[in-house]
């Protein structure tokens, strides 16, 4: 018992240590954001200009990318106008040609967001006078060869850190007793796997930058691609990745290498000396001591590699777009880290139990019954970790059928609900019966359904690469869905009220009647013009500032672009007096 309370022992801070090392990784990571998207224009979506603006603003609520030409200018015939795009931090800024000629003009945009997905969409303003024509412009989809090639790379990538790392961590840290041979064949595996994400992560620069900018396969071969690629955080994430892994395969061949095995340890009776302090042997105990420092350091690199393997994933994707940061980024580095051990361990035993010679019959079991138990505390660790990521990221029960990560994400939930079926049959059918078995069936049956257990948590893993390429955020059709109706909402300003009507009352641009009353009902005149905030708490939104313009005694009108569905805040603020400045706040759920 006490054998396996210490490899428990071991496999746990195996797993407390790639936490420490991946919180170490991403320490300096981006704080996280709202996903990306268009809180407003300058011009608003559909406003008629005088004469025509210097410049047209985009802006969003994080930093964005823009790729030469995916900001585009076009005429009412759909003809571009030559202007020139550039982004700056939040905002996009389109430079208009001075000689604009009046008439109606659509801006076209795809832009690429902090977790690397692209943003696209457009909206129309007018000089002068509409046209009596107009030219709709769809938004571009992604070459469906490079759609699937992006899929790919990504699944093997996740595949393959998963599988390299959780390998080496169950062989340093969780397998005893074991043959040379059969060390040496779990380090190839990793290896192996090691070089599966290398090819794929090379491939995902050259892919990642091709899908961003909805270009054919032929793109992949072109210098600009691979200049744009290898500026970004997709080559950063896959040079680490590769790094991280290099390291923790050079420590973990140390540690398991035929010099370090333990049958070449001392014996047990020399360190029992070298403990009290009394060495009949002092060569042999010099080397013991020598050794023991060796490994401890050679297994927290190899710790410390995957954890860094392991963390670059964490670079890129959805966690980098959701908060609370240190929740969503903490849910992450849970996931990765337990589900690594877990499919690791399970490849282990498939390689242990294969052979009845690799390892005597009393280690095998006591490594078993170590990673069933650790199992346990990694399936609650999994589920909890799980849960936090999809509500973060989804945010409501809807997305959750009504998009294709969220469709996606039910995928990965059956396929983890068969694989706990089959641990839980492991873990209280089969491996009570190796203390008793004495023919090797019940050693044979275990090793096949732990061979289950692991390709079906590897199929987990790959629909997990193809997570990563999706967007948690519903389709713009349907977040347009037609609203019921204008909206109507007030509440108490001062001693008096403010009423709100917003028109259409749904996503996208709103047109804003307010209403200022005083106590008695008559019309409020503030001595200065009020002030008009916005914002989107569930979100992180705001607050945004929205001139007010007056239209008559206590009436005012403004326009508010409302991107997202949720509960957004209107804050109204009117000085009545020198030390008098009540404000109102007025909930309005758009949907």
């Amino acid at each position: 018992m006490s054998s396996t309370v210490t490899v428990t022992r071991r496999a746990g801070s195996a797993v407390l240590a790639l936490l420490a090392g991946l919180l170490g990784v991403l320490a300096a990571a981006s704080p996280a954001y709202a996903h990306a998207t268009l809180l407003g224009t300058d011009p608003v979506d559909g406003a008629v200009l005088p004469k025509a603006p210097a410049q047209v603003t985009l802006t969003f609520n994080e930093p964005v990318a823009v790729r030469p030409g995916a900001v585009r200018l076009l005429d009412a015939q759909g003809t571009q106008v030559s202007a020139e795009a550039r982004s700056v931090d939040t905002t996009v800024v389109l430079t208009v040609p001075p000689a604009a000629a009046d008439g109606t003009y659509l801006v076209s945009y795809r832009v690429i967001s902090a977790d690397d997905h692209p943003i696209s969409g457009g909206f129309s303003f007018s000089v002068g006078a509409p046209s009596t024509t107009g030219v709709t412009v769809t938004a571009p989809e992604p070459d469906a060869a490079v759609q699937l090639l992006r899929r790919v790379s990504q699944g093997l990538l996740y595949l393959g850190v998963l599988l390299a790392t959780g390998l080496l961590v169950f062989d340093v840290f969780l397998l005893t007793g074991a043959s040379v041979t059969l060390r040496r064949r779990l380090w190839r595996t990793a290896a192996g796997a090691a070089g599966v994400v290398a090819v794929a992560a090379v491939l995902s620069i050259p892919v990642t930058t091709a899908w961003q900018d909805v270009a054919p396969p032929g793109a992949l071969l072109r210098a600009a691609t691979w200049s744009a690629g290898l500026s970004s955080d997709t080559a950063l994430s896959s040079l680490l990745i590769v790094i991280g892994l290099a390291v923790a395969l050079a420590a973990a061949g140390q540690v398991t290498s035929p010099a370090a095995a333990p049958g070449t340890e001392p014996p047990r009776r020399v360190v029992a000396a070298t403990t009290s302090g009394l060495c009949p042997q002092p060569r042999s105990c010099g080397r013991r001591e020598t050794y023991r420092l060796e490994r401890a350091g050679r297994s927290a690199l190899t710790a410390a590699g995957a954890a860094l393997a392991l963390g670059s994933l964490a670079l890129v994707g959805h966690t980098r777009t959701f908060g609370p940061a240190w929740l969503v980024l903490a849910a992450d580095l849970l996931h990765v880290a337990t589900a690594a051990v877990w499919l690791g361990g399970l490849t282990g035993l498939v390689l242990t139990l294969a052979r009845a010679a690799a390892i005597p019959a009393a280690a095998a079991g006591r490594t078993v019954a170590a990673f069933s138990r650790l199992a346990a505390l990694l399936l609650a660790v999994l589920a909890a970790a799980g849960t936090v990521l999809a509500w973060r990221i989804l945010g409501s029960w809807a997305a959750l059928t009504g998009t294709a990560y969220g469709r996606s994400l039910l995928v990965k939930i059956g396929i983890a609900a068969v694989v706990v079926a089959v641990a839980a049959y492991n873990r209280w059918r089969l491996v009570p019966r190796l203390g008793v078995d004495t023919d090797g069936r019940a050693r044979r049956r275990l090793s096949a359904t732990v061979r289950a257990e692991a390709l079906l948590l590897s199929a987990a893993v790959a629909v997990t690469g193809v997570l990563v390429t999706q967007s948690p955020v519903p389709a713009p059709a349907a977040a347009q869905a037609a609203p019921a109706g204008p909206r109507v909402v007030e509440a108490a300003l001062g001693t008096g009220r403010a009423v709100a009507r917003l028109t259409p009352g749904g996503i996208g641009v709103n047109s804003l009647e307010l209403t200022l009353l005083a106590a008695d009902g008559s019309p409020l005149q503030p001595i200065e013009e009020p002030e008009l905030t916005l914002t989107l708490p569930a979100a992180d939104i705001g607050p945004l500032d929205r001139p007010l313009s007056r239209t008559g005694p206590g009436r005012y009108e403004a326009v508010v672009d409302l991107p997202l569905a949720g509960a957004w805040q209107l804050t109204v603020s009117a000085r009545t007096g020198k030390y008098d400045n009540p404000s109102a706040r007025l909930t309005v759920e758009i949907r």
